[in-house]
């Protein structure tokens, strides 16, 4: 059997396994949220107006069609603006509010973490407050202005989805990958949040894209080192990837030319990231290189209660200094690691089950705003969220052996990213996020009835 061939089936594989996980939480998800007629009418329309846009986009559209297109993208993002407005969202998008309002206070990236039971300067990683608090000098923080920030986000993917599948060989599954994108049920609800996901998504893509087009000398240094530092400043435990996706160029070019282009790339993401690193050894007399949460993320990964996804940490840690607190938490996630390693290694598998096969943390999200939804709304909206990531996992298992090399090599360059990097510490469905570009690109692949392996370019 051939590498390649080996490749396309364990990546189908595990799609497979993550769908068929997925399908078996249904009824689940049905008793915890309610399943009616609604859901299903909303599963109809939702799937009409993605698969009208596919059909739109066969050839290059008119203006007239990506005004209609954009039009009905608008609609549905002001539909879930509706469900958002005048409600406050617990958790990270609350936390970066908090951030960006700090940073035009004057009070630096400071923030007091209520179960932590202190202030932490080091949390949050600074690129997306950093981001948020420009936008909000200019637009405020409303949520019009939010919706406005993660739309204009969103468009920048679904412009390097498109030329991902320009730059694959084939432009009609870019466009139809990128429509996809922004009717997406999870980037739909997150778009009028403040939720650093869509920044990640956009820098991944520009990443990808930068691995199939190396430029050669210190400017294509600057075109993969910049978006990777950026992306280690917005998501640490996504920051891998910027160096996974060299596997796409093995075979294409002599390994010390990936070697070298990949070194370059590294200097230039230090120099990036030398500002945070700097500001840090000022403030604590240490070197803290992105976050001084990451004791935290293994704690809440780890742990006799663990799901993949955030709970309170240890009450009698609380009030301990950053730093202290960081390194506590962190012995008694590795204590439990040590002590139950057959739990870990089960856990860690159920995670990445959880994480990859259920699609519904935008519905979970928005449920828990304050003044709280009812539950009909969530029967409304899980059963399109759920749905469509089942299609998603559904559509990478059937077309693994009709996609171009190139593009399989970024999925489990994503893949591997999940299982080497990411499944160890807290891992919810946002944090597999990153990756669904990559996978609408699959999904859309081939559907003109083209073949596909010879149309594929060679990076």
């Amino acid at each position: 059997m051939s590498a390649t061939r080996a490749l396309r089936l364990t990546t189908a594989a595990l799609f497979a396994v993550l769908a068929l996980y997925g399908l078996t939480s249904l009824p689940d998800l049905a008793a915890r949220w309610g399943l009616g007629w609604t859901g299903l009418a909303a599963v109809a329309v939702w799937i009409t107006i993605a698969t009208v846009g596919v059909a739109m986009l066969r050839q290059a559209p008119t203006v007239g069609r990506l005004a209609v297109l954009f039009a009905v993208m608008l609609i549905l993002r002001a539909a879930v603006t509706m469900i958002s407005a005048d409600r406050v969202s617990p958790g990270d998008p609350h936390a970066y509010l908090m951030l960006a309002k700090g940073l035009l206070a004057g009070r630096g990236l400071s923030l007091y973490e209520p179960y932590f039971g202190s202030d932490w300067r080091a949390l949050f990683p600074p690129a997306y407050p950093v981001l948020l608090a420009g936008w909000g000098a200019i637009a405020g923080f409303s949520t019009g202005s939010l919706l406005a920030l993660g739309t204009l986000t969103d468009l920048l993917t679904a412009r390097m989805i498109e030329r991902l599948g320009d730059r694959l060989g084939d432009a009609t599954t870019g466009r139809r990958a990128a429509w996809l994108y922004l009717i997406w049920p999870s980037v739909l609800f997150s778009a009028p949040l403040a939720q650093k996901e869509s920044l990640c998504a956009l820098l991944v893509t520009v990443l990808a894209l930068v691995w199939l087009t190396p430029r050669p000398g210190w400017r294509g240094a600057v075109a993969l080192g910049v978006p990777a530092g950026v992306l280690a400043l917005t998501q640490p435990g996504e920051a891998p990837i910027a160096a996974l996706f060299a596997i796409v160029l093995l075979g294409q070019i002599p390994r010390w030319r990936i070697l070298l282009f990949g070194l370059r790339g590294a200097i230039v993401a230090a120099a990036v990231m030398m500002p945070w690193w700097v500001r840090n050894w000022t403030l604590f007399h240490a070197f803290v290189p992105l976050t001084s949460a990451s004791g935290a993320s293994l704690w809440i990964g780890n742990n006799p209660n663990a799901t993949g996804n955030w709970e309170p940490p240890p009450p009698a840690l609380k009030g301990l200094p950053e730093l202290v607190y960081n390194a506590r938490i962190k012995a008694l996630a590795m204590a439990w690691i040590d002590g139950h390693p057959a739990a870990f290694l089960r856990l860690t598998a159920a995670k990445l089950a959880r994480a990859g096969g259920i699609g519904v943390f935008g519905v979970t999200r928005l449920t828990a705003m304050q003044p709280t939804l009812p539950l009909t709304l969530a029967a409304l909206l899980w059963p399109v969220a759920q749905l469509s990531h089942l299609v998603l996992l559904a559509g990478n298992v059937l077309r693994h052996s009709r996609i171009p090399i190139p593009l399989l090599l970024l999925i489990a360059a994503c893949a591997l990213q999940w299982m080497l990097f990411g499944v160890w510490f807290e891992f919810g469905e946002r944090h597999r996020e990153f990756a669904t570009p990559v996978l609408l690109l699959v999904l859309c692949w081939g559907i003109s009835g083209q073949p596909v392996e010879k149309r594929a370019a060679n990076p």
